[in-house]
């Protein structure tokens, strides 16, 4: 495996990324409920909701992120 196959992913990973990027945001407009999630349960136990709030508001500003830097280059390609 080359650095340039790991800098470069091929547009089936993209794609598949780019799908789950969609899915994530799409359970945010549905208004999913995470803390019904059991990982979530159990590290709430752990840490605190207010924390894992902050960390599942990370994952969409990521997703979103992810869905404007490189669904231009796969409709593009």
């Amino acid at each position: 495996m080359s650095l340039n196959s790991l800098l470069n992913p091929g547009q089936e990973v993209l794609i598949g990324l780019l799908c789950l990027a969609s899915l994530r945001v799409y359970l945010e407009v549905i208004k999913f409920d995470f803390e019904r999630l059991p990982i979530t349960k159990l590290l709430a136990k752990r840490s605190g909701g207010e924390q894992l709030a902050k960390f599942h508001r990370m994952g969409l500003i990521f997703s979103v992120g992810f869905i404007l830097l490189f669904a231009p280059e796969l409709l593009l390609s």
